[in-house]
This record gives structure tokens, C-alpha cells and sequence, in this order.
């Protein structure tokens, strides 16, 4: 099958669902063996049922025992499972070749390529570029360097420069298509 008008928005849900679940299961398995926040000298275990629950359901965000939580740590876990789950069935039922083609798809994309020439896809798909992989390393340099994987100064920055790289990615690849 290849994405028709309503294919494709199933698409750009179950790839979004694909990368957060993704985000999500690397994020859970780093706080549970590690920690996930605090410093690289104290570093601290995030509570996923405070975290997510706005601390209703136990009431520190942190702590510094690394003790597994199975309500906590299972709970989350599952749910980022699920939700990688869900969009890689939807990703492999959506394309042609599956999981694995989508995946080639990512990483062969003309998008990459103007990252070094604004003439392989114009100036909004490379600016587009540059600020997806400006704020990728960014949230992987603030979580090694200052051990803060759940800041939500990083998540700001990270969240505004991916925002706007896939916003203008969509905007060069409306435009090309017209």
C-alpha cells in the first residue's frame, strides 16, 4: 500500500508515534539504570507516576534511591512499548517493504543532502535540516554532558528547534509538490 490522502496523515501519526515511543522506551531504560535527572556526580530517578500525574499520584518527581518502581517504571515502560508498537505496525501495514523500507526511507532521505548544499532541496528544507539536527544534539549533549534527560529548560529548546525544523520540512515539501 502507498499513502493516499487520508494514508498519509495515518503516516505522519504512526511515524510520530513510532519516534516518541521510541524516545520514550531509551528515556525509561536510561532512568532506570541510571537515573534520568539530577547531576553526572548526584544523579537523581525520576518517578514516572509523579512525573506524569503532576505529583497526585507520589509526591516527589525525584529520588535518589535507584530502587525499581514496578508501578512506576513498568508502567511507563509499557506504555512506551505500546505506542512504539503501534506506529511500527501502522509504519510496516502503510509502505511499500515494510518497517524496514520506511526506515532506509529516513535515512537515505534528499533532506540530509542539504544539509551541506541549499541546491539539493532550497533554503527552507535546509534550514529545515539544520535545526532537527542542531536540536537532536542538543538534547543529547545537555543530557551526557549535565545528566538533565527530563529539564524542561532542554525539553524548550529542544522541542522549539524540532518543531520548527519539521514545520519548515513540510512547508519545502508542500511547496515542491505544487
Amino acid at each position: 500500500m502507498t499513502d493516499d490522502a487520508d494514508g498519509g496523515n495515518c503516516r505522519t501519526l504512526a511515524g510520530l508515534a513510532f519516534g516518541l515511543g521510541l524516545w520514550g522506551s531509551v528515556l525509561g531504560i536510561i532512568n532506570i539504570l541510571y537515573g534520568a535527572h539530577g547531576t553526572p556526580d548526584h544523579k537523581l530517578k525520576v518517578v514516572w507516576a509523579a512525573y506524569l500525574s503532576m505529583g497526585t499520584l507520589y509526591p516527589h518527581l525525584y529520588t535518589t534511591d535507584m530502587v525499581f518502581r514496578p508501578y512506576s517504571d513498568s508502567v511507563f515502560m509499557l506504555l512506551s512499548i505500546g505506542l512504539m508498537s503501534w506506529g511500527a505496525k501502522h509504519l510496516h501495514d502503510s509502505t511499500d517493504g515494510g518497517i524496514v523500507a520506511w526506515l532506509k526511507g529516513i535515512v537515505t532521505c534528499d533532506g540530509w543532502l542539504s544539509l551541506m548544499s541549499m541546491k539539493e532541496a532550497g533554503g527552507k528544507m535546509t534550514a529545515a535540516m539544520w535545526c532537527i539536527v542542531i536540536g537532536g544534539v542538543f538534547y543529547i549533549y545537555q543530557g551526557i554532558e549535565h545528566w538533565n534527560w527530563v529539564d524542561v529548560g532542554v525539553y524548550s529548546v529542544t522541542a522549539s528547534l524540532l518543531g520548527f525544523g519539521f514545520a519548515l520540512m513540510f512547508a519545502a515539501k508542500a511547496e515542491d509538490s505544487e
